[in-house]
């Protein structure tokens, strides 16, 4: 869980580390599996506290730090939690199910997936206040993104997503006070987009190049307002929806969607350890969840603090943090990321289609389009 509390610490670090330590194959792949699902759970905290995200959690920092800034953080964080507990209990019991279904599924739709990602990027564009400006942001995105992917960086994400939306913010931060955070009943209706969330997450893992949790949420954006609980409660079961099913699509078609899948292939034999790796998914996530509920009015004891000072930190840490992952390449791309969400804020652009850094590369490589 501790993990998930560092800002732009990404779990297959951490894994990386454990894999090295000279432990026993069947203790590392234990160890990998039970820190998954606490490691994205626990993350969602600095997205929703401090604004500050992982690849995962981008487009949930959004609506989340908003809810903050109204004193409703303590909200988020329990729909976070409970949408995630049911997301899980849900993706279990499909699981067995999916293993026969993502075959036949994933040979049918794989030829029209560019199509689908085309069609899914222009509804997204003309949902939007000003669709010029948006169609620019995009573009600029996905130009910054693609060049961050075509370099050897360890964590090309870090620096592109730091800048857009931590340090962008940051820049056009002005002192105001966060208001106490409130632990109010927030009913259980909003668990219905849970559902959603966990076939969104299985979507996620099922197709090529649509990998990432944060572009299906994306995308989710433009059949529900991002201001919701129930918006809130998809995100959450996506992440962990798809850490679920990642463990399907490598069983069941040979596709590692995640980078804890693939680290956990090379301890153990997953298509025959499934039901023992799926009970230790469940019972870590059940814990993370159960901890970080009763420890709720603590962790929101976060945004008190004073966020002008705060916010320095966090950007002394982002940039300390890219300069030893990535070096001076990860500099140059936090400094040309952070610009450019700086530019989005200040022009009125939804942030979500700062989202292109990832959308765009992803339609290249699908339309085969090469530079």
């Amino acid at each position: 869980m501790i993990s998930g509390l560092l800002p732009g610490l990404h779990s297959n670090t951490i894994i990386s580390v454990i894999a090295n330590l000279g432990l026993e194959p069947e203790v590392v792949a234990i160890l990998i599996i039970s820190l998954f699902p606490a490691h994205l759970v626990t993350s969602f905290i600095p997205s929703i506290f401090f604004g500050i995200m992982e690849r995962a959690t981008v487009v949930a920092t959004l609506p989340r730090h908003r809810m903050v800034l109204k004193g409703r953080g303590i909200e988020a964080l329990k729909a976070v939690l409970l949408s995630a507990a049911f997301a899980a209990l849900i993706a279990a019991a499909l699981f067995f199910i999916s293993l026969d279904a993502f075959p036949v599924v994933y040979e049918a739709v794989r030829a029209h997936m560019k199509f689908i990602v085309l069609i899914f990027s222009i509804i997204l564009l003309l949902k939007t206040k000003k669709p010029h400006l948006s169609l620019l942001v995009f573009l600029l995105a996905g130009m910054l993104g693609y060049h961050s992917l075509n370099t050897d960086m360890y964590d090309p994400f870090l620096p592109l997503f730091s800048g857009m939306f931590a340090i962008g913010a940051i820049l056009n931060y002005t002192k105001s006070k966060v208001p106490e955070q409130k632990d109010k009943k927030i009913g259980l209706s909003f668990l219905k987009f849970s559902v959603l969330g966990v076939f969104l997450g299985m979507f996620a893992d099922l197709l090529p190049r649509i990998s990432s949790p944060s572009q299906v949420a994306t995308f989710a954006a433009i059949f529900m307002p991002m201001n919701t609980l129930g918006y809130l409660s998809a995100l959450g079961s996506i992440s962990i929806s798809e850490g679920i099913f990642t463990l399907s699509t490598s069983a069941s078609i040979d596709k590692a969607r995640m980078g804890a899948t693939v680290w956990l292939s090379e301890f153990i034999d997953i298509e025959q350890n499934l039901l023992l790796l799926i009970s230790i998914f469940i019972i870590s996530s059940a814990i993370t969840v159960l901890v970080l509920y009763l420890s709720r009015n603590h962790i929101a004891k976060l945004a008190s603090l004073d966020f002008s000072k705060m916010n320095i930190i966090l950007a002394i840490y982002l940039a300390a943090l890219t300069i030893v992952l990535n070096g001076v390449p990860g500099v140059v791309v936090l400094v040309l990321a952070s610009g450019l969400g700086w530019v989005t804020i200040r022009m009125g652009v939804e942030r979500t289609m700062l989202m292109g850094a990832v959308i765009v590369p992803t339609l290249m490589l699908l339309f085969r389009i090469f530079i």
